[in-house]
């Protein structure tokens, strides 16, 4: 298989490579690149095709049972990848490439990893891949290897989207990863994560001996270069260990973070009260223009966070819109809200079972809050069965605002959200 997408083989754009079902252990190498104009290269699994690493203990940063530095065009179809040294696939400044069907397993660092090949210091020059698209994936037990913060080996997280300019994460199920699920980071833009299904992230949470106390299952990190241009929506985060979705910053002055949507998310018993915030959304520091609308937030430790101090330095996060979502049964508290700057905060629908909708707000610049309520009840179709569509009572029915972008006029369902001049609160209508 390996000769076969080497630059040595007769293989061209516009073919396809199929392999044929069995068990193959060796590291496959894409050696040329497909085209713009003839069109991409298909490796493809033409039945159960498993890979499996040769040296699954000793491989090193970078290495990927299927691997590439610097090609495009190609589609990566359908193949069983298991027990690796480190990433299940791992593709190094790539352009126009599809991950599609795959399913990584028990890897020593991410499953599917999209990275520089030599550019670390920051800035656009970390920003090295473009046009990649993720699709219809299951990432699970990713980073089995990682044993604490000072195994810097098998770091990195389940699914990352590192330096990419252009990309399409969608519709992948990440699954019970020892640290952070997906995270789109370093400079990642003008993209998208949507429909996929988060669950068992950051499963080493709270171990004393590793020092570790987790993090987020879908994470927007800036971190050393400018990150924009995001949309968030329609994915399940669900049963995490730690944070359920968060943008950050943990670089400040080399980038920051803005322009993220965040809509149509269902986000639901994440976190360990007394080990880790538990957040069901947060927005840390040298973040700014974030719209936070319609989703549906239920039994996290703490529904949502907007923080300026979570991280040291860098600017406090400004221009945050926090509207038409459902923020349910907290096991802590609804929320916090500090440190931030221009904060709208309105039609959103909280259960009553703390005093306040939020704990903070000493140091809040500017702050809108307006037509936001607590009900004893939300009124879902089902909450012990995690069904959070509404019900005919459901106080959240028609009593959201219809002053919503145009990417979230359609709910989670695909169903049209405004109907006259009102809409329902939550992700779903």
């Amino acid at each position: 298989m390996n000769y076969a997408v080497s630059d040595k083989s007769s293989v061209k754009a516009g073919d396809t490579v199929l392999v044929q079902p069995g068990t193959y252990t060796e590291l496959i190498t894409l050696g040329k690149s497909g085209s713009s104009d003839l069109g991409n290269i298909t490796l493809k699994a033409n039945g159960n095709v498993t890979l499996e690493d040769p040296d699954p203990n000793n491989g090193g940063f970078e290495k990927g049972v299927i691997q590439s530095a610097g090609k495009g065009y190609w589609v990566i179809d359908g193949f069983r990848i298991e027990n690796t040294s480190w990433a299940g696939i791992c593709l190094r400044d790539a352009n126009n490439i599809t991950v599609q069907n795959n399913h990584t397993y028990e890897t020593g660092a991410s499953g599917i990893i999209v990275m520089p090949d030599s550019s670390f210091n920051g800035g656009d020059a970390e920003v090295t891949s473009k046009n990649i698209k993720v699709l219809n994936n299951t990432v699970e037990r990713a980073l089995w290897k990682w044993q604490g913060t000072s195994d810097t080996v098998h770091s990195q997280e389940s699914l990352s989207i590192w330096g990419v300019d252009g990309f399409e994460v969608a519709n992948n199920i990440i699954k019970d990863g020892n640290c952070e699920g997906l995270d789109l980071k370093t400079g990642s833009r003008n993209g998208s994560a949507h429909d996929n299904t988060i669950t068992g992230q950051a499963q080493l949470s709270g171990k004393p001996d590793i020092g570790y106390s987790g993090g987020p299952a879908l994470y927007v990190e800036g971190n050393r270069s400018n990150e924009f241009n995001i949309d968030i929506y329609n994915n399940v985060v669900a049963n995490n260990t730690a944070d359920g979705i968060v943008i950050a910053d943990e670089k400040p002055n080399q980038g920051d973070v803005s322009d993220i949507r965040v809509y149509n998310n269902v986000v639901y018993g994440n976190g360990i009260q007394g080990v880790n915030p538990g957040r069901g959304i947060a927005v840390t520091n040298n973040v700014r223009n974030v719209t936070i609308v319609n989703n549906t937030v239920d039994k996290n430790v703490q529904a949502f966070s907007l923080d300026g101090k979570d991280y040291t330095g860098g600017y406090t996060p400004h221009d945050i819109l926090v509207r038409n979502n459902i923020f349910a049964d907290s096991s802590y508290r609804n929320g916090y809200a500090d440190n931030v700057n221009n904060l709208t905060l309105d039609h959103n629908l909280f259960t009553n079972q703390f005093s306040s909708l939020y704990e903070g707000g000493t140091a809040i610049g500017n702050l809108q809050a307006s037509n936001n309520t607590q009900v004893p009840s939300i009124g879902f179709a089902n909450s012990g069965g995690n069904d959070f569509h509404l019900t005919s009572a459901s106080p959240a029915l028609n009593a959201g605002s219809a002053d919503i972008g145009q990417y979230a006029q359609l709910d989670k369902d695909g169903v049209q959200r405004i109907q006259g001049n009102t809409t329902d609160i939550g992700a779903y209508k």
